[in-house]
C-alpha cells in the first residue's frame, strides 16, 4: 500500500494533468492495477477493516486461565503464577491436560496479554456513575467531641466509602495528619479484612506534598511507603473538584449525622473507634438506594475482590531529629515533651505516630513516651518518672516543680512546713514510695498521724505498711548455733498410768 503523499500524486497526474493511466505507469514505474487503484478513485473515506478473530486450540482453556490470573492479581507479585507455571499446571491435570493442544509459548503470550487487559479492566477502566467493583473513595470531615470537662471541641473523622456497594466506615482523629490518615485506613482495611484495589482521595496535605505539571502529584513519603505496602492505587481528584467524589462526601454527613451527635466522648479514643466501625457493620443491613437489596450483600460481593492484608502490620510512624535544650525538653510542632535530665543539648530521635510520640537516643533506645498533643498547650509535657530523682536532690526546685500541685494535699502540706534539713530527708524516704506509685499511702499517714520529722514518718508509714508478723530472721557470724529442746514426758506417763 502506498503512502499518502504517493497516492495523492497519482491522483493529480490524472485529475488534473489529464494524463492517461498508461502515461502515468511509464512516467511513475508503478503497475497498472495501482496506478488505476488510485488515479480513478473516487471514495477518499477512510477505510477500517476490524482483524478477523482468529480461531485458537487454547479457546476452550482460557475461561480457566482467565480464572487463574484473576486470582494471582489479589497477590502480591512475587507470589503470582508465571506463564511457564500456568502451562505446566494445565498439562500436569487431568481434566485440562486433555484440551492443551497447543505449545507452551501459546500459552505464556496468552497469560502476558491477558494480565495486561485485566490490570487495566481493575485499575484503569471508569465510566461516568459506573464504578469498577471494589473502588473506594477516602475524604475528611470536622466533627465535635466531647471533652471529660462537658466542652466541646472541633475534632476530625475519616470516611471510607465503597462506591460500588455504598457502604461506609469512619473512624475519628484529633488531625489531619499523615500518621492519622494511615493510622485511620489501616484500621478500617483491618476491620473488613482487605483492601479496595482502587482508591480516590482528593489533594489533602496529608497525602499530597504538591501537583507537579501535567497534573502529576508529588506524594509525602508515608503515604507512598503506605500505598506500596497495601498494594493498592490510589487516584486523586482534580483540584477544587469534590463532585468527582460525591459518594464519599455525601457519607460524611450521612456518618455524622447518625454516629458522632450529640458530641460523643472520646477518653480512650481506641475503644470508642472500635464500636464506631461496629455501628459502621450493622448500618449494612439498610436497603441500597438504588438496587433496593441489602447493602451487606453487595459488601460481600466487593470483599471478593478486596486486596488480602499483608503479612507485616505497617508501622504507622514519622521518623525525625531534634535537639533538646538546658531543660532536657525536645520541641515538636511548638509543643515541648520532656525527655530525661541527662539529655541537655543533645540531638534525639522522634518517633511520632497519629496520637503518640516516643522519643529516642542515639541507639534508638527508648528515653520517653507521651501522648501527642494535638494544639498548643501552655506548658511542656512532662514524664515526671525521669525526674523526680533528680528533683528531690533539689529541695526548693521540687516544691516549685509542676510534678508537686499533683501530689495529695495532705503531702503538699506537710513538706511545705517542714524545715530544709528535714525537707531532704522527707523526700529521700519518699523517693521509692513515688516510684512504687504508693504515694497514696503516705497521705494517709500523714493525715492520721501528727509528723514532725523524717524519722517519724519512716516509723508511722512501716507501721502502717509493713506486717509485724512477717519479720525477718536475723543470724550473725557470732550467733551461737541454737539446738532445739524436746521435753521428756516419761515420768508423766508413768503417773498417769501409760496414759499421756
Amino acid at each position: 500500500m502506498l503512502d499518502m503523499d504517493k497516492q495523492s500524486y497519482l491522483y493529480g497526474k490524472r485529475e488534473f494533468e489529464g494524463k492517461s493511466l498508461n502515461e502515468i505507469v511509464r512516467e511513475t514505474g508503478h503497475h497498472f492495477n495501482t496506478v488505476k487503484k488510485y488515479a480513478d478513485r473516487e471514495d477518499w473515506n477512510a477505510e477500517y477493516k476490524p482483524r478477523k478473530k482468529r480461531v485458537s486450540g487454547l479457546d476452550a482453556l482460557k475461561p480457566v486461565i482467565d480464572e487463574w490470573i484473576e486470582e494471582d492479581l489479589k497477590r502480591r507479585r512475587k507470589y503470582r503464577r508465571t506463564g511457564t507455571k500456568i502451562y505446566n499446571d494445565l498439562r500436569a491435570s487431568e481434566k485440562h491436560g486433555k484440551l492443551l493442544t497447543v505449545g507452551k509459548h501459546t500459552v505464556i503470550n496468552y497469560v502476558s496479554r491477558r494480565k495486561k487487559e485485566l490490570c487495566q479492566k481493575t485499575y484503569g477502566t471508569a465510566m461516568y456513575t459506573v464504578h469498577p467493583i471494589g473502588t473506594a473513595e477516602v475524604d475528611f470531615g470536622e466533627v465535635l467531641v466531647s471533652t471529660p470537662k462537658g466542652a466541646e471541641e472541633k475534632a476530625h473523622e475519616l470516611v471510607l466509602s465503597l462506591v460500588n456497594s455504598n457502604g461506609g466506615f469512619n473512624q475519628v482523629t484529633f488531625d489531619e495528619t499523615k500518621e492519622s490518615l494511615c493510622e485511620a485506613l489501616q484500621q478500617i482495611f483491618e476491620y473488613i479484612g482487605g483492601v479496595p484495589p482502587r482508591i480516590k482521595f482528593d489533594n489533602m496535605t496529608s497525602a499530597v506534598v504538591h501537583i507537579e505539571e501535567h497534573g502529576k502529584r508529588k506524594l509525602t513519603e508515608m503515604f507512598m511507603r503506605f500505598t506500596m505496602h497495601y498494594r493498592f492505587q490510589a487516584i486523586f481528584c482534580n483540584p477544587d473538584s469534590p463532585q468527582e467524589k460525591g459518594n464519599v462526601e455525601s457519607k460524611v454527613g450521612y456518618l455524622r449525622r447518625n454516629y458522632l451527635l450529640p458530641p460523643p466522648q472520646t477518653e480512650d479514643l481506641d475503644a470508642f473507634n472500635r464500636e464506631l466501625l461496629d455501628k459502621c457493620m450493622a448500618d449494612l443491613e439498610r436497603e441500597h438506594y438504588k438496587y433496593k437489596v441489602p447493602i451487606i450483600d453487595l459488601f460481600k460481593q466487593e470483599q471478593k475482590v478486596l486486596i488480602p492484608l499483608p503479612k507485616e502490620r505497617f508501622r504507622v510512624f514519622t521518623l525525625e531529629k531534634g535537639k533538646t535544650d538546658k531543660y532536657s525538653f525536645i520541641r515538636f510542632e511548638n509543643n515541648f515533651y520532656s525527655t530525661s535530665p541527662e539529655y541537655v543539648k543533645c540531638e534525639m530521635w522522634l518517633e511520632t505516630g497519629a496520637n503518640e510520640i516516643r522519643i529516642l537516643n542515639n541507639n534508638y533506645e527508648e528515653v520517653a513516651r507521651h501522648k501527642r498533643q494535638h494544639k498548643r498547650t501552655p506548658h511542656p509535657t512532662i514524664d515526671f518518672e525521669n525526674y523526680v530523682g533528680e528533683l528531690i536532690r533539689k529541695p526548693r526546685a521540687f516544691l516549685a516543680s509542676p510534678y508537686f500541685s499533683t501530689l495529695p494535699e495532705a503531702v503538699q502540706k506537710h513538706l511545705k512546713n517542714l524545715v530544709y534539713p528535714e525537707l531532704k530527708k522527707t523526700l529521700l524516704l519518699m523517693l521509692p514510695i513515688i516510684r512504687e506509685g504508693k504515694i497514696g499511702d503516705a497521705a494517709v499517714v500523714l493525715e492520721l498521724s501528727a509528723i514532725r520529722d523524717a524519722e517519724e514518718f519512716a516509723a508511722a508509714y512501716r507501721a502502717l505498711t509493713e506486717d509485724p508478723r512477717a519479720l525477718p530472721s536475723v543470724t550473725t557470724p557470732n550467733t551461737p548455733a541454737q539446738t532445739p529442746y524436746f521435753p521428756n514426758l516419761y515420768q508423766y506417763k508413768v503417773l498417769l498410768g501409760g496414759v499421756i
